[in-house]
């Protein structure tokens, strides 16, 4: 790492590395002299040191009457970082609070173009909520842009799911003979009251809405708005049930 990059990082400007590394380089020096190393103008120079003094890695004295400037040990630096720790440290609660004051307000991402649909069952996985509640749509199938392996990944991370379908999809025709493979649950509903445009995923406290047909999707992050809709998916599974049960 060069040594620019290391002193911007402890909050040195571009000029206070100048004028910090000449005066390493000059030893006891007048403001002069080290404005002639950093490559700066005298006034400018005078103002930066002034700057490293009050920060405690140059040191100002008297010789012979004149002022020279003295570039702390390097080891000086140590200090800058143990007090930026310090103070962070001492800061993070109130950080803290501020952030979590944020979880309250829903946080809404949204998704266009060929990776829109891909982006929610990606998050799926980062999240690894115990269950997923799923509205699945036979476009899952449909869609080249979709990862064929997601449901095998799925399980691997031992996720479940629960899948609401209409009659004569992929899901009814296949997927549900699969559900002890798939670590899943599978109800199938007549076609005529259940055949939804877009699919709906409810995890943790998301909820995603995926509409293949115009490749976008909508993630709402709300613990209020997930608990809610997840109320509203036991209501549809219940009634699901009490129509499979009719047939």
């Amino acid at each position: 790492m060069s040594f620019d990059r290391l002193l911007k990082q402890l909050g040195f400007s571009q000029n206070e590395t100048k004028v910090y590394l000449a005066g390493l380089e000059c030893g006891l020096s007048s403001a002069q002299n080290i404005a002639e190393k950093a490559g700066l103008e005298r006034t400018t120079t005078y103002s930066v040191l002034g700057q490293l003094v009050k920060r405690g890695v140059v040191a100002k004295t008297k010789d012979k009457g004149k002022s020279r400037f003295l570039a702390e040990s390097p080891s000086k630096l140590m200090s800058l970082l143990n007090e930026l720790k310090e103070n962070l440290s001492k800061t993070l609660p109130e950080l803290e609070a501020i952030y979590n004051k944020s979880q309250i307000k829903p946080k809404i991402i949204f998704y266009e173009g060929d990776r829109a649909i891909q982006k929610v069952y990606d998050d799926t996985l980062a999240e690894k909520p115990e269950e997923i509640l799923e509205w699945n749509t036979n476009a899952f199938f449909d869609n080249a842009k979709v990862d064929r392996d997601y449901i095998k990944k799925r399980v691997g991370l031992g996720i479940y799911a629960r899948r609401l379908a209409g009659e004569g999809s992929i899901w009814a025709k296949k997927n549900k003979l699969k559900d002890e493979q798939e670590l899943a649950e599978t109800l199938i509903v007549p076609k005529n009251i259940f055949w939804p445009g877009i699919e709906v995923n409810i995890y943790n406290n998301k909820v995603a809405f995926l509409n293949y047909e115009e490749n976008m999707s909508v993630i709402i992050e709300s613990k209020a708005i997930a608990d809610a809709m997840k109320q509203v998916y036991r209501l549809s599974w219940l009634g699901a049930r009490t129509v499979e049960a009719k047939k």
